[in-house]
C-alpha cells in the first residue's frame, strides 16, 4: 500500500504532457467508440492530473467539466483555461445539477476504486444528468484476463473487479445498456500484432478463456430508454 501511495503522491504533483500516443489511445477508446464530436458537452469523473482533459482540448471540445475529489490537484490543472474544474465531492456536484447536462461522461480508471454500492449509486446519478442520446465511457482493469488481474490486485485501493460480463450486469442494474466492450491496446504496431497473435493462440489452445484478453476493457453505456 505504501508503494501505491508514493506513486500517486508523485504523479499528482506533475503536470502531464499530451503525446501522440495519448491522442491515438483516446481517439480509439473515447472518440471513435462513443461517436463523439467537438460540439458535445463532456464530463470526466476522476480527472486526476488532466491528461484526458488536455486531449479534449486538443480535439476542439469546448464544453468540458473535470471532476475530482482531490483538492490538491489544483496546481497541476490551473493551465487548463476554458475547462470547468470542480475539485469537490462528485456526489454533491451531480446532485446539484438540475437535470440532463452532458452528452458524454468518461470514467477512466475510476470504477475499480469504488465499492460496488457506490459504483451502482454513481451510475444511477449519471443516468439522471445525461442528455437524450448521451453515453458513458468506462475503462477499468479486465479481471477476466490474467494480464488485467495484476493491474487490479497490485494495489489495495482497487476494490471492485470488473469484466465484460460485470459491466453488462452493472448496466442492467442501473438503467443502462452496455452497447459494446472493447479491449484496451497499447504499445507499437508490432507489439499489438504480437499480442493479437498470442491471444488467438490461447483461444485455440484453451477450452475456456476470457472474451477479451487485453489488460484493460472499455465499456460503452447508453440509457436503456434511449
Amino acid at each position: 500500500m505504501t508503494k501505491a501511495i508514493d506513486v500517486y503522491s508523485t504523479a499528482r504533483s506533475e503536470r502531464p504532457r499530451l503525446k501522440k500516443k495519448h491522442l491515438v489511445q483516446f481517439d480509439r477508446e473515447f472518440l471513435h467508440l462513443s461517436g463523439s464530436t467537438p460540439g458535445m458537452s463532456v464530463l470526466e469523473i476522476g480527472c486526476g492530473t488532466g491528461i484526458f482533459l488536455r486531449y479534449l482540448q486538443a480535439r476542439g471540445f469546448a464544453d468540458v467539466v473535470g471532476l475530482d475529489s482531490d483538492s490538491g490537484l489544483a496546481p497541476v490543472l490551473d493551465d487548463l483555461a476554458g475547462v470547468d474544474i470542480r475539485l469537490v465531492d462528485g456526489r454533491d456536484y451531480l446532485a446539484g445539477l438540475a437535470g440532463p447536462r452532458f452528452d458524454r461522461i468518461a470514467l477512466f480508471d475510476v470504477a475499480e476504486h469504488l465499492p460496488e454500492a457506490a459504483l451502482t449509486e454513481l451510475m444511477r446519478s449519471l443516468a439522471r444528468v445525461l442528455k437524450p442520446g448521451g453515453k458513458v465511457v468506462m475503462r477499468s482493469p479486465n479481471c477476466a484476463s490474467p494480464w488485467g488481474l495484476k493491474m487490479q490486485f497490485d494495489t489495495f485501493d482497487h476494490v471492485t473487479p470488473l469484466t465484460k460480463g460485470r459491466m453488462e450486469e452493472l448496466a442492467a442494474a442501473t438503467g443502462f445498456v452496455c452497447r459494446r466492450v472493447i479491449g484496451g491496446t497499447k504499445g507499437t504496431g508490432l507489439r499489438r500484432i504480437a499480442q493479437a497473435a498470442l491471444h488467438g493462440l490461447l483461444d485455440r489452445c484453451l477450452a475456456y478463456g476470457p472474451d477479451i484478453w487485453d489488460a484493460t476493457i472499455i465499456g460503452l453505456f447508453e440509457k436503456a430508454d434511449s
